[in-house]
């Protein structure tokens, strides 16, 4: 198993297509690779006033669609389909763990983004940051269309 540090989780849906934008108030955080089928672990180090929002989620056992940035503040954000699994109550803080699956396309986009940012007659002084936004938007688009496959019917492609 490989562990990397989590920088930062926001919840983006629930499964009931619930639009949550919700930023976990993370003190520290690991994720954990579970090595087979994209699965991982996450652990939260959350204060006690953050825990009441998750402790929801916890008890309902709502599969969510989350975004995790691991490692750096700069990379890009990882989409999760993750459930909260248990809690731990310490002194002033939670501890979270939830579970879920790496949401990855199985093929790059890059060819699609620059092909549609042609198409649309994009200058070429304005292609890197058009790259990257429509990259973004692309990523998004997949990561809630896989989110909505694996609510309906367990898995995704």
């Amino acid at each position: 198993m490989k562990t990397f540090r989590l920088v930062q989780v926001r919840l983006v849906q629930d499964e009931y297509g619930n639009e949550l934008n919700l930023p976990i108030d993370l003190l520290d955080g690991l994720i954990i690779s579970k090595e087979h089928d994209s699965e991982w672990l996450l652990e939260m180090l959350v204060p006690t006033e953050s825990a009441v929002t998750l402790h929801h989620y916890l008890n309902k056992r709502i599969l969510i669609l989350a975004e995790a940035v691991i490692t750096s503040p700069t990379n890009a954000p990882a989409a999760l389909a993750l459930t909260f699994t248990s809690e731990r109550a310490l002194s002033d803080h939670h501890t979270f763990v939830a579970e879920g699956l790496m949401l990855i396309p199985k093929q790059d986009a890059t060819k699609q983004v620059l092909d549609s940012l042609i198409q649309d007659g994009v200058a070429t002084s304005n292609l890197k940051p058009a790259f990257f936004e429509k990259k973004v938007e692309m990523q998004q688009s997949f990561s809630r269309s896989a989110f909505n496959q694996l609510v309906k019917t367990g898995s995704f492609e």
